[in-house]
C-alpha cells in the first residue's frame, strides 16, 4: 500500500559530498606534486638532448669546433649553437623553456629553466639545470678528460654536452627524481663548473 521512496536525503547527500571533498582534498596535492616532477624530469632530458642536438647541427653547419675561431661569418660559439634551439620572440621554446647559452672558445655552458622563468619554483635541480661541453681539440691527447655515466675510467668528454650536479644525478637515475634527490634539489648552490 505505502511505498518507501528510495532516494536520497538531502544529510545523506551532504554527507558523501563531504566525505568525497575531504578525499580530493587529500590526494589532488599528491598527485600536483607528482605531475610537476615529472615534467620536471622530461625537462632537464629534453633540455640535455635539445642542448646536444644543437651543437651537433652547428658542427654540421660550421665544421669541427676547433675550426670556430676561423669561420668566415664572423658568429661567435655562442651564436653558432643559440641558433639551432629554435627559441621565439619571448626568449622561450615553443614548450615554454628557457635555454641560456654561454661560450668561449674552449667550452660552452648550458643553462635550462624547464618550465620558464615566470613560473615557480625557479630552484637549481628542481626546474632549473646546467650542463657544460668542452670543444675537441686538433691534437686529441689535448682533449678534456673526465668520467661519465656508468664509468670510473678516464675517458675523452669533449664534443658532448655533460649534465652538471643535480642534472647528472638525474641522469644517472635514468632521468627519474628519487625522494632524496627532490627533498635536496634547491637546497644547494648552482653546479657551475663541476663536471662528472
Amino acid at each position: 500500500m505505502f511505498r518507501k521512496n528510495r532516494a536520497f536525503t538531502f544529510a545523506e547527500l551532504a554527507i558523501v559530498m563531504l566525505i568525497l571533498g575531504i578525499v580530493a582534498m587529500m590526494t589532488v596535492p599528491g598527485l600536483r606534486r607528482v605531475m610537476q616532477r615529472s615534467q620536471f624530469e622530461r625537462g632537464a632530458q629534453k633540455a640535455y638532448l635539445t642542448f646536444n642536438e644543437a651543437f651537433d647541427e652547428a658542427v654540421v653547419l660550421y665544421g669541427p669546433p676547433h675550426t670556430w675561431s676561423k669561420n668566415p661569418d664572423g658568429k661567435v660559439p655562442t651564436e653558432m649553437i643559440s641558433e639551432h634551439l629554435k627559441i621565439q620572440d619571448n626568449g622561450l621554446t615553443t614548450d615554454g623553456m628557457e635555454l641560456i647559452v654561454n661560450c668561449d672558445q674552449e667550452k660552452c655552458s648550458f643553462t635550462a629553466d624547464v618550465n620558464g622563468p615566470k613560473k615557480e619554483p625557479n630552484l637549481y635541480g628542481k626546474d632549473i639545470f646546467e650542463y657544460e661541453l668542452y670543444f675537441s681539440k686538433l691534437d686529441p691527447a689535448d682533449n678534456k678528460k673526465g668520467t661519465i655515466e656508468g664509468s670510473d675510467n678516464e675517458v675523452d668528454i669533449t664534443d658532448r654536452v655533460i649534465p652538471l650536479g643535480d642534472a647528472a644525478e638525474l641522469q644517472r637515475n635514468s632521468w627519474r627524481f628519487t625522494n632524496e634527490l627532490w627533498d635536496k634539489a634547491g637546497t644547494t648552490s648552482p653546479a657551475a663548473g663541476d663536471s662528472e
